[in-house]
């Protein structure tokens, strides 16, 4: 029996020692591999240079902020790895300031909401320096009058309108037809982000660059309406900011993104049951809606227009200039015979101008100096080729920089885009 059962086991024992031994060894070999790249990799982030910091995720994921200040290859390689978890790559990396923030917790980023519209992701795309343009939209003119190079790539430069450059002179609005457009500061990257069936008007920057708010005309009860909305300039974010039917007009922001100003016609009903249209500038708060009425009159009120600091709004009735003071809602004459336009406040407050006149081949811009209640000084200039472009609305003006010069912007009946400028007086006199 025992010859017999050593018989039978004598070849199966070497082999069952094989499969032991192999199974040990591929043991090892797993314990060897993991200590190694361990090893490795603690090695590689001490010993790395600092152009092989961080190759790792997408550009989608990890685009910055346009509006942010760059950051260089070796900044990036002195932060620890782990102190930046991974970015999902289908999520932009946009970011705002506080107020944006908080504008954005209140609003969303919801869908884009219209149909056939493919949105504008800034977060995509790097501005490293504004567009060729942007002395120009800072007011440094080498002339009176500066034909700007924009590149426009996907629509036609004649058909644009309403076109007004962020406050940084990184990126421009403009409408064609019923489209709202965003590009740089250049003219490239244009690309469509917002259109509607009853037009879109007066799209104007927050101070921060980071909104735009315009009028939508829209049909409510059988009647012609408008309201105020605000967007992103990547087409997300959209908010109805006003509703029923009333015209609300003209948007304009308050200094610190938490207000807008606007102008509204609406229908008033009597005691006795009549109707009459009311005109009225009107205070929205962006966060709870709650309005203010500043200023109501049988008369047309248009344009409204904050003062740096926020305490007086400029808005225009007829042909008047007038500003009221939201302390105690006293209003004052400013300027009379302006023809169109806002009121255009210098950077420190001590000054207000509008056009003038807009015709026959000349520019007219009334200034009023607010530190000396009495004194209102009229500058004009003749602007070459203007017979070419009159025809269109009267542009707003805005001061340069230095407060040295007003600035307005036209456009040819080429598609050429002009910025004309205009003398100031200086704060001494």
């Amino acid at each position: 029996m025992v010859v017999s059962s050593s018989g039978r086991r004598g070849p199966d024992q070497p082999r069952t020692r094989w499969w032991l031994v192999a199974a040990v060894a591929g043991v090892l070999l797993v314990a060897a591999a993991a200590v190694s790249s361990q090893l490795g990799s603690n090695g590689a982030a001490d010993d790395a240079e600092p152009a092989e910091a961080a190759p790792e995720t997408s550009a989608d994921a990890v685009a910055p902020d346009e509006d942010a200040a760059p950051v260089t290859t070796a900044a990036a390689a002195e932060a620890p790895v782990e102190s930046e978890p991974p970015q999902p790559e289908d999520e932009p990396t946009d970011t705002t300031d506080a107020s944006g923030s908080e504008l954005s917790e209140a609003f969303g980023e919801p869908e884009h909401p219209v149909s056939g519209v493919e949105p504008y992701i800034p977060s995509r795309i790097r501005l490293d320096e504004p567009g060729p343009p942007a002395d120009v939209c800072r007011g440094v003119l080498p002339a009176q009058r500066v034909q700007v190079p924009l590149s426009f790539a996907s629509t036609k430069p004649e058909g644009v309108d309403h076109l007004s450059w962020s406050p940084d002179c990184r990126r421009m609005v403009f409408r064609v037809g019923s489209t709202l457009w965003v590009a740089n500061g250049d003219g490239t990257s244009d690309l469509p982000f917002l259109t509607a069936q009853y037009g879109l008007n007066a799209p104007v920057w927050s101070p921060d660059s980071q909104w735009i708010a315009f009028s939508q005309g829209a049909i409510v009860e059988g009647e012609r309406a408008s309201h105020i909305f605000m967007i992103l300039p990547n087409g997300l974010g959209l908010a109805q900011i006003t509703h029923g039917n009333v015209l609300d007009q003209d948007p304009t922001w308050f200094p610190d993104e938490g207000r807008i100003a606007f102008a509204r016609r609406m229908r008033v009903t009597e005691n006795d049951g009549s109707t009459r249209f009311e005109h009225r500038i009107v205070l929205v708060d962006l966060l709870d809606g709650a309005e203010q009425v500043i200023s109501a009159s049988a008369e047309s009120l248009s344009a409204p227009s904050w003062s740096p600091d926020g305490s007086v709004i400029a808005y225009r009735t007829g042909d008047e200039l007038r500003m009221v003071r939201l302390d105690d809602l006293s209003e004052s004459l400013l300027l009379s015979g302006v023809v169109g336009g806002r009121g255009t406040w210098s950077d420190d407050g001590s000054a207000i101008a509008a056009m003038r006149e807009w015709s026959d081949g000349q520019a007219t811009a009334a200034i009023r100096s607010l530190q000396d209640p009495i004194a209102s000084e009229d500058y004009s200039v003749t602007v070459q080729a203007t017979a070419e472009i009159a025809s269109g609305s009267t542009p707003t003006l805005r001061w340069s920089e230095t407060g040295e010069h007003l600035l307005f912007h036209a456009i040819d009946p080429r598609g050429g885009h002009w910025i004309y400028r205009l003398p100031t007086p200086r704060p001494d006199g």
